[in-house]
């Protein structure tokens, strides 16, 4: 009786935990918006430093927040984390983000099963990456899904657990794959900060092309694994 009720006091902890950082996001999200103003730039960028170290700390918790809850978009809070802290500045704290959050959700589903995956994502699209449960091809099928931009990294972060994969691994692999898309990013961010929005459109436009690509790879590499299958 006492271990069902320190579980559920820590499920309840952690759905608190989420919904202050998911209120966060949702505070944060329409600045986002707004940043081509440079007045609303520098008046978003002084508030953040305003804060000091709770400033780092709440942008931290804002991209541990979007890996954690699927349904937040990546791209906005790594902009931020560009505009505020410039490319590599913003990616070495969007890559910390994206660890905790990496390591949350890999523990959590070890610790709670389906269920906890099921809170944040349609389980039921597990079914179309059964394939990676393979050793073989597992951990090279990994890093490409993660390096492709536009494959479902939300989905496979909540399903890696279920591969096999030693946690270390997963999240090494998870991490080095998802460099790439990040840096282009905060690259844009650091240049909206800059104001050369030409660049940042020019950025927006091959990151955009990059994803479509990227989408049209990933249903090729699922369904000829799924039908190898």
């Amino acid at each position: 009786m006492k271990n069902k009720l320190r579980a559920a006091l820590k499920i309840i902890a952690a759905i608190l935990a989420i919904a202050a950082l998911i209120a966060l996001c949702v505070w944060l999200f329409p600045v986002v918006l707004s940043l081509k103003e440079p007045q609303t730039r520098d008046a978003f960028r002084e508030f953040i430093e305003s804060l000091g170290i709770f400033g780092v700390f709440a942008m931290l918790l804002l991209q541990i927040a979007q890996i954690v809850v699927a349904i937040i978009p990546g791209e906005p809070v790594e902009i931020l984390m560009g505009l505020m802290y410039g490319t590599f500045g913003g990616l070495c704290l969007t890559l910390l983000g994206i660890i905790i959050g990496q390591i949350l959700i890999f523990f959590g589903v070890k610790r709670f099963g389906v269920g906890f995956a099921a809170k944040f994502v349609d389980v039921k699209k597990f079914e179309e990456l059964k394939f990676l449960k393979s050793p073989q091809s597992r951990d090279s099928l990994i890093f490409l899904l993660y390096f492709i931009p536009g494959t479902p990294k939300d989905i496979l972060t909540y399903f890696a657990p279920f591969t096999g994969i030693p946690p270390l691994r997963f999240i090494v692999i998870a991490t080095l794959a998802r460099i790439p898309s990040i840096i282009s990013s905060t690259w844009a961010g650091a240049s909206i900060s800059d104001g050369s929005f030409i660049k940042t459109l020019v950025i927006f436009a091959l990151t955009g092309t990059a994803g479509i690509v990227g989408i049209i790879l990933n249903n090729y590499i699922t369904k000829k694994h799924n039908t190898q299958d």
